[in-house]
């Protein structure tokens, strides 16, 4: 098949530049424009907490429900003294004004602020929406065009109208500040709701992709500079990689359609996919000027001094051949390669969380995409440029440079540094591995004390308005924000005044019944707990309360809730998604070696890095080192989507490295080397590739970190973490170690499994010399 594909990628180049150029400027155009309506970034969800068909979540719907289908409007003034009768009021007299206007909008009772109450701060009422420093009050407006009726969620006319007077209400709230400073100059406000909370999210992924990728991608270009030593070669990977980020968020913009697509997943898709095309790109060019190099060679010695005349690059037997044994072995490992990944993309979707979901199969395509280009792209790209890959390049030309390039750039070396290591690897083996493992082991132990998080307002910028609002909101209303858990049950009545007197209120961490509240059919509880309601301790009283013998079904809502609804979803579906990554793996690997063992050691060090990742992971975000340097604050925690994400991403670029050692040590143990020569040979060919690609790929995901969303540098710093241990430690020393034991039993596989891979394993890769007959 990649034979076939090689010939027409050399008969149709020019086709296949012309198409993959084209088709990625209009999907990324199209995702950017949106075409006169809501781009991809307006169309992503900000984030949420439930997790469809938990408890928490049916909870969180009858309390929609129940609230029906009106809009919040805030705005929260600060700086202005409200600490006297006469302060109040001339504060109201100021605020007549907004009063009229905002009533002509939304009606006479759906506007509500201290001033708005007869005899002002001296009513309960009133103290709760003023600061508890009575240095500023909120102002709250119900945006409710139904009145008692409930609009029918799919009635698009209802909800535009909604939208409209919501911006019309944010407008005129937002000149209130300006019209106060009449009496106090210092005064200033906030106006939000849950759309510019949703827009403060999706503008800063914006902010942050652009950030990230103006910071990954000349960075990248540097190390592949001298890597190849000219701009030529170098740009070829990155160009696919461009090519690939443009179709990958047309992709992503198509999906919005379908599924509910939240903000920071674009960022995570779109730092996957830079790293995998660059990653592939490399592997390509790279294989395809080693190969260069041999022909010429070869071609040269067969010529002697005979010139030969120059060809284009679409006829020329060179370029033909040479892009024919790059497709078939690099190409190979490539597909392998994409395929794992895909594989374990694949894995989220069984996961019970929608956001795994999306992530998944956003994922999966991206992955998919990035594959394809650097398959045809790459490749028809080479093929145009001809013989021009094959003049000096121009670092070579330069002083001190040049040396120092031509090492880092060499292809042709049968010995250098890598297969120097391989061998001192293999002669002492088992020291190597219980070092390696013990190090892994020493990394993993933090995890321990991992504590997944489902954060939502951390989720919005730190500078942000949005988030100082519900800072100070937190800060100096607590009237307004106190309740960590919300209980509903269904029922009312003296049994269920009952139960939450004697029951809820003496639960283990429950600190304060704050208030107890009736709608319909339904009792709401709103409860103060002990813990901050990130924590476990937040979690326990949860689970204790839900274990209560309720007089009616009874929910829990709050973020403890969602966290612990979100970590029984993965236990539950765990099973699912590590049986099939660990099925797929091996398959594919089985396929592509022909050997039982080798999957088998490659999963259980694959899940030994990763351990290792995690655990750095969370000594660094839960117990808060590093802090200054990557500039966040700590939270308690990491966030679950990104310790799941961080495995299944990780598992698919870990096994990336995997394929691409093991396809080159297979080369040379097809060609009947030994095992040793054939593991020495391999990591001296691949070595400097998985370096390489590597460095790459963690600038790639450090450079994600400097955007301001905590989420994203999370998910850049588990990544970078996942390659750098499996480019070093793992594949440079533990899988030397591991097989240089195993000897010949790398390659053993019972008989029925043989006659398995004779029949389908993929095995069409040109051999590098006949093997030897045996006697």
């Amino acid at each position: 098949m990649l034979a076939w594909l090689s010939r027409r990628v050399v008969k149709d180049a020019w086709i296949i530049v012309g198409t993959w150029t084209l088709l990625a400027g209009v999907l990324f155009t199209v995702s950017v424009t949106g075409l006169g309506g809501a781009n991809l970034f307006a169309r992503a969800d900000a984030g949420g907490t439930s997790i469809a068909g938990t408890n928490s979540a049916e909870g969180e719907q009858i309390l929609d429900t129940l609230s029906g289908d009106a809009e919040t409007v805030t705005l929260m003034v600060t700086d202005i003294d409200i600490s006297d009768a006469d302060a109040q009021q001339a504060v109201a007299d100021m605020l007549e004004d907004a009063h009229e206007d905002l009533r002509a909008l939304v009606g006479q009772q759906n506007v509500i602020d201290p001033f708005v109450v007869p005899g002002m701060l001296n009513e309960p009422a009133a103290q709760m929406l003023a600061s508890k420093q009575l240095d500023g009050f909120l102002m709250v407006v119900t945006v409710d065009p139904n009145g008692d009726a409930v609009a029918d969620p799919a009635d698009e006319t209802y909800a535009a109208e909604v939208a409209r007077l919501v911006s019309r209400v944010e407008t005129r709230m937002a000149r209130v500040p300006d019209e106060l400073r009449a009496i106090e100059p210092e005064a200033r406000g906030i106006v939000s709701d849950d759309a510019l909370m949703a827009k403060a999210v999706t503008e800063q992924v914006h902010t942050d992709l652009i950030r990230g990728e103006l910071i990954a991608l000349p960075l990248a270009l540097l190390i592949m500079v001298l890597v190849f030593g000219g701009f030529l070669a170098a740009g070829m990977p990155l160009f696919g990689a461009l090519v690939s980020i443009g179709g990958t968020m047309g992709m992503l913009y198509a999906l919005s359609f379908f599924m509910n697509l939240q903000s920071f997943v674009i960022n995570v898709v779109a730092v996957i996919t830079l790293g995998l095309s660059i990653d592939y790109g490399l592997l390509i060019t790279s294989r395809y000027r080693e190969e260069l190099a041999k022909s010429r060679d070869a071609e040269s010695a067969g010529q002697g001094r005979q010139p030969r005349r120059r060809r284009t690059g679409r006829r020329d037997t060179l370029i033909t051949d040479c892009m024919t044994t790059t497709l078939t072995t690099a190409g190979r490992t490539v597909v392998f390669s994409a395929l794992t990944v895909a594989a374990c993309m694949l894995g989220l979707v069984l996961l019970g969380p929608a956001v795994l979901h999306s992530i998944g199969i956003a994922c999966l395509a991206s992955c998919l995409i990035a594959a394809a280009a650097a398959i045809t792209l790459v490749p028809a790209i080479l093929v145009l440029l001809g013989r021009r890959m094959l003049r000096p390049p121009l670092l070579q030309r330069i002083p001190l440079v040049g040396p120092l390039q031509r090492r880092l750039g060499d292809v042709d070396r049968e010995r250098g540094m890598f297969r120097w290591v391989a061998r001192q690897v293999q002669r002492m083996a088992w020291v190597v591995l219980v070092a390696c493992v013990v190090a892994l082991v020493v990394l993993a132990s933090p995890a321990r004390n991992l504590h997944m998080l489902v954060s939502t307002t951390e989720l919005l910028p730190a500078d942000s308005d949005q988030r100082t609002y519900l800072s100070v909101l937190e800060e100096s209303y607590s009237a307004v924000t106190r309740q960590d858990a919300t209980v509903v049950i269904a029922s009312t009545g003296e049994t269920v005044t009952d139960f939450i007197n004697s029951e809820v209120a003496g639960v283990d961490g429950v600190a304060e019944v704050l208030r107890v509240a009736t709608a319909g059919d339904y009792t709401v509880i709103y409860l103060d707990l002990a813990a901050d309601t990130a924590s476990r301790q937040a979690e326990n009283a949860v689970a204790s309360i839900r274990a209560l013998a309720a007089p009616a079904d009874m929910w829990v809502t709050g973020q403890a809730a969602s966290q612990l609804d979100f970590r029984q979803a993965l236990l539950a579906a765990s099973p699912w998604f590590g049986g099939f990554i660990a099925l797929a793996t091996f398959i594919l690997l089985f396929l592509m070696t022909g050997s039982v063992l080798l999957p088998m050691k490659a999963l259980t060090i694959t899940l030994l890095s990763l351990a290792a990742s995690l655990g750095v992971l969370t000594w660094v975000f839960q117990e808060g080192h590093l802090t200054g340097l990557l500039g966040f604050a700590p939270v308690g925690g990491v966030e679950a989507y990104v310790v799941v994400t961080a495995l299944a991403v990780g598992f698919g670029v870990a096994m990336d490295y995997e394929v691409f050692l093991l396809g080159r040590i297979k080369e040379y143990w097809d060609a009947g080397a030994d095992n040793d020569t054939a593991v020495a040979k391999g990591l001296q060919r691949s070595g400097r590739i998985i370096t390489f690609a590597a460095l790459i790929m963690v600038v790639v995901f450090l450079g994600f970190i400097s955007g301001e969303q905590l989420i994203v540098k999370e998910i850049g710093l588990a990544l970078a973490i996942v390659v750098a241990l499996d480019a070093t430690l793992v594949r440079m020393l533990l899988v030397p170690a591991f097989m240089t034991l195993l000897g010949r039993w790398n390659w053993w596989a019972p008989e029925p499994f043989k006659r398995v891979y004779e029949r389908y394993g993929f095995d069409d890769a040109p051999a590098l010399v006949p093997r030897p007959e045996p006697l």
